[in-house]
């Protein structure tokens, strides 16, 4: 914190912004005031520098610039600003030329010591702004800051406020935006490897047994092959296999294809089965989250502030129109949305309604075509056959509109079909948004339909019903006629606590006999205490629940959770405490009870001890376990005893990865495998190779960050490496510039796309470069020919094809400087409305320059603009003739050498100051000190000797800085140097805040 605090007031202040009142005096023949530049920031909003002035222990401020700041609208006529103030619209007038202020119908009269009269501004005592406008400005002179405390609704900072309003609903509401993409798939022949190990042994008084299980991941051909590797061993017997082994290659760029399989995979039909062959499919990669588009309309009370939510979070709003019309277009996801609005009427009245939208993930897109094909030996016979015959099997799903979607499908096992294959076909449908009804057929197998209805308060009814027109078969195993599920829940309150219950059955009904599975279930949660009831029966034959078979229960629990609170001893911090019984309504008989406590532990581990017991069985059960996440792996100890005989087991898990791009092995306690992986090298490119190689700094630290949930980040050998990233999606990633800690280092770009690489660490080099240093000067043409600076002058800085705007304020003497400024093209030029009250034009209207991107970061110099009357005409310029230019002039080899060697040897000089700056950057003061004595062995500057005198006086040599700084002030009297004391109170103050 030291080193940016005194960088920033030492280098920035000392050199570039401070103005002291000596020079000041100097630059204004009146002797009782001076310019101050203060710093003036506002409610987040407004963050700039005033140009105010000092003058008999008052200070003036800018009325002009500050109603700019503020967006209060203003209207300049010589010595005559008139307007309307504010929200409120509050009509004004300054009129210096008559002494007098009015605002609304109150009048303040001036006199001569409440205003100044500046070339560009007028000027304002502060306590007279806060008498006629209620703005509270205060001065801290120390600091040099400007505050301000009002009551009046500014525009600026009500602007500001729909502002940030607009930025939540627009993050709020979803949008696909993808970054340009910069990384995209690699596909070597063979790289990577991700290896998932679990290692386990289990010690009873009847055996012990020890297993393991390995996934192994690769990059084969440009797709991805894994395949899991397991085996046992005891002491009668031991077994090692092979599982899911499969080559998959995914197709970003194509609609017909993007995915196939070669190997072990499963099929998609009604009855899932693992088999070994070819899948082939155009489903999407990334799983499509947005499904269309919403219309949300209505009418209310006219001029009303509509406001749309969309799972409580806001994502629009608007003013309804003169009618009481309003109407939203918010995009929908799969899944259930929640959506509300809120109505503000004109007169105070809040208005709320709900509604309930549910896209289940099977519907389709309008006019979208998705198909998948399986063909391939079965792994295991399917029910009620023998052997292991050949399956074929596909699907394709349309969506016909955006609530109608179509599905067919046909299915062949060898064996079961002696003649024609099962046809399948669905239709699902979405009525009145948040009923969803689906009809399914399979021929010679079923019917089913199904309904399910989910309301605003979260209530929600499903009916699932199917008829089998076959008996026994794989698609009926259980040989049952008709099959009945249904389930209703209801949500609500109840003396201010929240009750929820469900009522669930289950139904198969047979030539023989029928069975019905009831259960009820209550749950309520009273601050951390969560209270849940359930009954449960299951009956043959007819229902009577006011008869509980043999096999009704009644169910409870409760379960606690003791909160982190630091007063609170630190083993009950964050315990959570279960108990829990069974109880047989017919034996009116409690059947078991189990307790359970929770508690993390080492910061990296968790224990669990469950204490039970049996009453119908008569025994007792004690259960322990502890695991502890090492971050390279995880531990997990069970022990247990059951009816007094114990059981012990170990377990030891984790995954390791293999960068080939920088070497290195990466471990870690969660699978990598069928996942992919990002190798971040951020450096500093000293060739601007743009690469990194021999000759480059790292970067270290953890500087970016990526716009999905779910990546973990490790750094090793200075790589930043993300894990956890799923395979051939394309991740938003930017860069974290706060965490670098050199602030003068841009990089190329901030934003970028990738698409992520299967089981390998996809390589990314970001390169940084040292920013620019721009500086200039503004100046006005006098009537006798001579140029003075123009102080205070707004001058912008506009970056062509990037974000980077400033509005820079030129000093006393005209000259203007910024620095880190990013590598690009830029179009500089003056603000055109002071130039408007200057009734004058800029000599030239703009200035382009470029900022390259150099390993010391370039300097940008000479720039230079020349204020002149709106009606200047430059003077024809006489030609050239032989006469005005001697031949020793043009053809002076010593002349010209010199000229050139003086042009080079200013620009390196300034270049050794820049990169002494940022050696000080980087706490490296005596690095720094010989960049500034080279700069002055080449070339005497009054920033380097300035610059220099600060470096002593932070290493404790004051003599050395006052020396220097003398030296300083000869080259350039102009150039501000404070006084000693104030620069230790500066820096004292900085360090407190």
């Amino acid at each position: 914190m030291f080193w940016k605090s005194s960088i920033s007031i030492i280098t920035i202040i000392v050199l570039c912004f401070g103005i002291s009142e000596k020079n000041l005096q100097a630059q204004d023949n009146n002797s009782d005031e001076f310019e101050v530049y203060l710093d003036f920031r506002h409610r987040g909003v407004i963050n700039s520098v005033v140009i105010s002035y000092y003058k008999n222990d008052e200070f003036y401020l800018p009325v002009s610039e500050l109603f700019s700041l503020f967006n209060i609208d203003h209207t300049v006529n010589g010595l005559s600003i008139d307007g309307y103030f504010g929200t409120e619209r509050i009509p004004y007038q300054i009129n210096l030329q008559s002494n007098k202020i009015s605002f609304d119908e109150t009048t303040i009269i001036l006199n001569a010591n409440d205003y100044l009269i500046k070339e560009i501004d007028s000027y304002l005592r502060a306590d007279i702004l806060y008498e006629a406008f209620g703005l509270n400005f205060t001065i801290d002179f120390n600091n040099l800051t400007l505050n301000l405390e009002t009551d009046r609704e500014l525009p600026a900072v009500q602007q500001a406020i729909r502002q940030q309003r607009r930025q939540l609903a627009d993050a709020n509401r979803f949008q696909q935006e993808q970054y340009d993409l910069r990384y995209g798939r690699q596909r070597p022949f063979l790289d990577g490897g991700f290896l998932d190990y679990n290692l386990s042994a289990n010690v009873s008084s009847v055996q012990n047994v020890y297993n393991f299980n390995s996934n192994i991941g690769l990059q084969l051909y440009g797709g991805d092959v894994q395949g899991v590797v397991f085996g046992s061993y005891s002491q009668d017997y031991s077994n090692f296999a092979t599982d899911n082994l499969r080559w998959s290659y995914r197709y970003r760029d194509q609609s017909w294809l993007t995915n196939l399989t070669i190997g072990q995979t499963t099929t998609d039909g009604f009855a899932r089965n693992t088999y070994t062959g070819i899948r082939l499919s155009n489903e999407p990669i990334e799983p499509r989250r947005l499904f269309d588009e919403y219309v949300v309309q209505g009418e209310t009370i006219p001029q009303s502030e509509v406001e749309l939510y969309m799972n409580n979070a806001l994502v629009d709003f608007q003013q309804a129109d003169e009618l009481g019309n309003y109407r939203f277009l918010t995009p929908i996801t799969y899944g259930s949305s929640q959506l509300d609005l809120k109505i503000y009427g004109p007169t105070g009245q809040i208005i709320e309604r709900s509604n309930r939208i549910q896209v289940p993930f099977t519907f389709q897109p309008e006019g979208v075509f998705n198909y998948s094909l399986n063909a391939g030996r079965l792994d295991n016979p399917i029910f009620g056959e023998t052997s292991q015959d050949f399956t074929a099997q596909g699907n394709g799903a349309y969506g016909i509109t955006d609530w109608l979607t179509a599905k067919a499908g046909v299915e062949y096992y060898q064996g079961y079909h002696d003649a024609l294959p099962t046809f399948t076909t669905s239709f699902s449908s979405r009525i009145a948004s948040n009923y969803i009804l689906t009809l399914e057929a399979a021929s010679e197998a079923y019917y089913r339909g199904l309904l399910s209805v989910i309301y605003p308060n979260s209530a929600s009814i499903n009916f699932d019903y199917t008829d089998f027109n076959s008996g026994f078969s794989i698609y009926n195993p259980s040989n049952d006629d008709k099959r009945f599920v249904a389930s209703v829940f209801y949500p609500f309150n109840f003396w201010g606590l929240p009750f929820n219950v469900r009522a669930s059955t289950f139904s198969r009904i047979r030539p023989t006999t029928n069975n019905t599975t009831v259960r009820f279930d209550a749950n309520s949660r009273i601050g951390k205490l969560n209270i849940r009831l359930g009954y449960s029966d299951r009956f043959v034959g007819d229902i009577d629940l006011f008869n509980p078979s043999n096999t009704a229960y009644v169910e409870s629990s409760a379960t606690y959770n003791i909160s982190r609170n630091r007063n609170l001893p630190s083993y009950l911090r964050g315990v959570f405490l279960r108990t829990q019984m069974r109880y047989q309504p017919t034996l009116n008989q409690l059947e078991s009870t189990e307790f359970l406590i929770s508690q993390n532990v080492f910061d990296q581990g968790r224990f669990q001890l469950s204490l039970g017991r049996n009453f119908t069985g008569e025994y007792n059960t004690v259960r322990f376990s502890l695991v502890i996440d090492f971050n390279k792996a995880r531990s997990s100890s069970t022990f247990s005893n059951i009816r007094g005989s114990n059981n012990f087991s170990q377990n030891v898990r984790g995954s390791i990865g293999y960068d080939s791009n920088y070497n290195n092995f990466i471990f870690t306690s969660r699978d990598q495998v069928g996942r992919s992986g990002t190798a971040v090298q951020l450096f500093v490119d000293n060739n601007s190779d743009g690469t990194f190689n021999e000759g480059d700094d790292r970067i270290e630290g953890n500087a970016v960050r990526v716009q999905r949930s779910g990546a973990t980040s490790t750094t090793k050998n200075g790589v930043l490496y993300y894990t956890q990233m799923q395979p051939y999606f394309y991740y938003n990633m930017e860069i974290n510039k706060a965490n670098i800690k050199n602030p003068m280092l841009v990089p190329e770009f901030e934003k970028f796309g990738l698409i992520s690489d299967p089981n390998r660490f996809k390589k990314v080099e970001i390169p940084f470069y040292m920013s620019g240093v721009m500086e200039g000067i503004v100046e006005r043409q006098l009537a006798n020919g001579k140029k003075t600076g123009v102080a205070g002058l707004r001058v912008l800085v506009r970056q062509k094809d990037g974000d980077y705007n400033k509005e820079l304020r030129s000093f006393s003497d005209g000259s203007f400087y910024e620095y880190e400024i990013p590598p690009g093209e830029y179009v500089l030029e003056v603000d055109s409305t002071q130039l408007n009250i200057l009734e004058s034009k800029s000599l030239p209207a703009k200035i382009e320059f470029e900022v390259e991107a150099i390993p010391e970061g370039d300097f940008i110099e000479g720039l230079q603009f020349l204020l002149v009357p709106k009606d200047y005409q430059p003077p024809a310029e006489a030609p050239l003739t032989a006469e005005a230019v001697t031949e020793e002039i043009k053809t002076n080899d010593e002349i010209l050498n010199f000229e050139k060697s003086l042009s080079e040897g200013v620009d390196e000089s300034l270049r050794l100051i820049v990169k002494a700056q940022n050696a000080f950057y980087d706490k490296e003061i005596k690095k720094a000190l010989t960049f500034v004595e080279q700069s002055l062995e080449i070339f005497e500057t009054a920033q380097g000797y300035a610059l220099k005198g600060s470096l002593h006086y932070l290493i404790g040599e004051r003599d050395q800085a006052e020396k220097f700084w003398e030296l300083a002030v000869r080259l350039n009297p102009d150039i501000y140097i404070p006084d000693i004391e104030m620069l230790d109170t500066l820096i004292t103050t900085e360090l407190v805040e």
